[in-house]
């Protein structure tokens, strides 16, 4: 009965608990980011102004009427023998309808097409420079959880060779062989030790609540976080920001086939018919219908007084775009290189790590035993464990440190 409860409670507690990985993390970061929703609206965008632009090949009505009194009107200036005619009313109306239809405009629409799908993608693009950036801050708090637990695993070892110590030391106190004050040094260490471990796991509370708020799911202290491997990060660069130039250079270009597209001649059926008085025939002094159709030709001119200083300045905004590109990238070099430094120095920093924790597991060792024969006083015991301690949380900050660096360089990179 026994073996079964205790296989419900490991049941239990198995699923209460959860597990999650640094990737995980990332992409729940990112579906719940706030900006993710503008990738619906930017889509909702680009499908109106394409059906705005295809709506330019449909034809342009347009319904207008007038009434006019004027002072004078046209008459014959000669008298015809037996015939009067009888001259136009100075009140004249008309109503009429008005049909344009593009048959030629220059590749306008088409353009119009383009430029819309451009800018849609750059919008997109921008979004995705704004989520990139999340991954850096993931990395802050999921290391950091990582780090509070390996340094909450260290206080639990050390605490346990201080009590190894206590027990040596409460032995020599009853056979009288030390005062109570060296045992009371190890249990006042051990109080500190209590008050790092509650100060480590409020530490670890406050990252885990962090992280719940990013990812939009509940999190507590039996969240286990899976320690992400060492990584290889490639030369390559692949930040949201340089596809984001490429688009911005790309939608200039499709500028210049607009500049180009607006100076070019337009062809155009129209027709324009209606009701007024007088007609077309401007002898005919009464109400009647009237029509008109055929085709326009328009060839504008005046665009050219500036196309060519228009497309200057197209080609100069280009450059400064090249400008950030590059300058985008040196900065990107530079960090790199900064990075690869530090991990260069953080891997010697672990080596020699080892290297002192190795030695000071030894002379804690040597320290416990001298302890128990008398040899050493419980202040020369607590000043090893600690410089074991120290030693080991050093360690845990470096290989922390690593990580760190390394998957802040993969999002820099955004490999």
């Amino acid at each position: 009965m026994k073996i079964l409860k205790y296989f419900f409670l490991l049941l239990c507690f198995s699923a209460n608990a959860q597990t999650l990985t640094l990737e995980e993390c990332y992409d729940l970061a990112k579906q719940n980011y706030p900006l993710i929703k503008r990738h619906d609206l930017i889509a909702k965008t680009k499908e109106y102004s394409l059906q705005n632009a295809a709506k330019g090949w449909l034809p342009q009505i347009q319904i207008a009427g007038q009434a006019t009194y004027q002072n004078d009107v046209t008459q014959l200036p000669v008298q015809l023998p037996n015939m009067t005619i009888d001259p136009v009313s100075k009140d004249q109306y008309k109503i009429y309808v008005d049909v344009q239809q593009n048959i030629y405009d220059g590749g306008m629409t088409a353009n119009q097409k383009k430029a819309a799908t451009i800018t849609s993608e750059m919008e997109r693009q921008k979004t995705e420079v704004e989520t990139d950036q999340l991954e850096m801050r993931i990395n802050q708090i999921f290391f950091g959880i990582l780090q509070t637990d390996a340094q909450i695993e260290q206080t639990d070892l050390t605490k346990a060779d201080l009590k190894n110590g206590l027990k040596r030391a409460e032995v020599q106190l009853e056979n009288g062989v030390i005062y109570r004050s060296n045992v009371d040094v190890l249990k006042a260490q051990l109080v500190n030790l209590d008050q790092k471990d509650l100060e480590l796991k409020s530490t670890k509370k406050n990252f885990l609540q962090m992280l719940s708020l990013f990812i939009q799911k509940n999190l507590d202290e039996n969240t286990t976080l899976e320690k992400p491997a060492k990584i290889l990060i490639q030369a390559e660069n692949n930040r949201a920001e340089l596809k984001l130039f490429a688009l911005q250079k790309l939608a200039l270009d499709q500028q210049k086939s607009n500049i180009n597209s607006r100076n070019l001649p337009r062809v155009g059926a129209f027709f324009q018919g209606g009701y007024g008085k007088p007609g077309f025939n401007m002898l005919k002094n009464e109400f009647n219908l009237f029509y008109i159709g055929g085709v326009r030709l328009n060839i504008p001119i005046s665009g050219y007084y500036t196309k060519r200083n228009d497309l200057a300045l197209v080609g100069i905004q280009q450059e400064e775009i090249e400008i950030q590109r590059e300058n985008f990238l040196f900065n990107q070099q530079f960090e790199t290189i900064q990075n690869n430094n530090d991990l260069d120095k953080i891997q010697q920093l672990i080596n020699k790590d080892d290297e002192l924790i190795s030695l000071r597991e030894s002379i804690k060792t040597a320290a416990l035993a001298q302890l128990e024969n008398g040899v050493i006083t419980t202040n020369d015991y607590l000043r090893e464990v600690n410089e074991l301690d120290r030693a080991k949380n050093q360690k845990i900050t470096h290989e922390i440190q690593y990580l760190l660096t390394q998957y802040n360089l993969k999002a820099q990179l955004n490999q």
